[in-house]
């Protein structure tokens, strides 16, 4: 058995998976609703968070090392999410959904430590069989949050996709509808049980990646395969600015909070 399926929270532990899939439901009826996610996560995140009476601030920054896919810290009790936009939209989306389950750890089971210490995604944490048993329920709980089963199934009646190794379209289908990384879906499909497990070890070698990542090119355009490179950095400041003019917090707080991002600001730029 594939290392990455072994792993995956589905298998390795069903109770605490089904758990993490009824918070997941409960979760989109409130805050989602039917919507397909896709690149909404990020106003989903924040939405979420000032439903709860807490305060964030959503950075989107290119950072030059795609090891490095998000981060989340806890800062004078306003929760920093950094998301690195020189990453494929795609592994945003996910990086995002995967860092929303730690702030909602933070929030509704009051597991303050974790987010104080700070959350770092990297690519290991996602493409690599051997992660914590925090990070791996954060990959699991993202998977629920963006293609959650009833979507997937509501989406094989439609396109009466089959989902055999062999026709890798059907795989390219739900990656581009549901805005998904391959591995994600892949796995998420299994979860589904829409590929055995032999269909899914075999879509995981690196040899048909290879090939249905060049289809996907091809067939289903780049929209969420390309890097968006945003960066929001110097509206935060300007808000901070406004927030001030405003006197809506004081000035030690504004200068706090400019000295911050302007320290993270130089931090990103020397690594791109």
């Amino acid at each position: 058995m594939n290392k990455l399926i072994e792993n995956c929270l589905f298998l390795k532990d069903k109770d605490r998976f089904n758990i993490l899939r009824t918070k997941a439901s409960d979760f989109r009826n409130t805050f989602i609703g039917e919507t397909i996610v896709r690149d909404s996560i990020f106003d989903v995140i924040q939405n979420y968070v000032k439903s709860k009476k807490h305060e964030i601030k959503l950075l989107k920054f290119p950072i030059d090392d795609t090891e490095l896919w998000a981060f989340t810290c806890l800062k004078d009790g306003i929760i920093f999410v950094t998301i690195n936009t020189a990453l494929p939209l795609n592994n945003q989306i996910f990086a995002a959904a995967h860092e929303l389950y730690h702030i909602y750890k933070y929030i509704e089971d009051s597991q303050e430590e974790y987010i104080e210490k700070g959350s770092i995604l990297t690519r290991k944490d996602f493409d690599e069989e051997d992660v914590s048993e925090e990070d791996r329920e954060a990959n699991a709980f993202a998977a629920l949050i963006l293609a959650p089963k009833e979507q997937i199934e509501k989406q094989v009646k439609i396109t009466g996709r089959e989902f055999t190794d062999s026709d890798l379209y059907d795989l390219i289908h739900f990656m581009d509808y549901f805005a998904m990384p391959y591995k994600g879906m892949v796995l998420k499909l299994f979860e589904c049980g829409r590929y055995t497990e032999e269909q899914a070890d075999i879509l995981l070698q690196s040899e048909s990646r290879k090939t249905l990542e060049e289809a996907y090119i091809h067939d289903c355009g780049t929209r969420w395969l390309e890097p968006t490179f945003e960066n929001n950095l110097a509206s935060l400041k300007a808000l901070v600015e406004l927030n001030l003019n405003s006197h809506n917090i004081t000035d030690s707080r504004a200068k706090d909070d400019l000295t911050f991002l302007t320290d993270l600001e130089e931090k990103f730029k020397k690594q791109v």
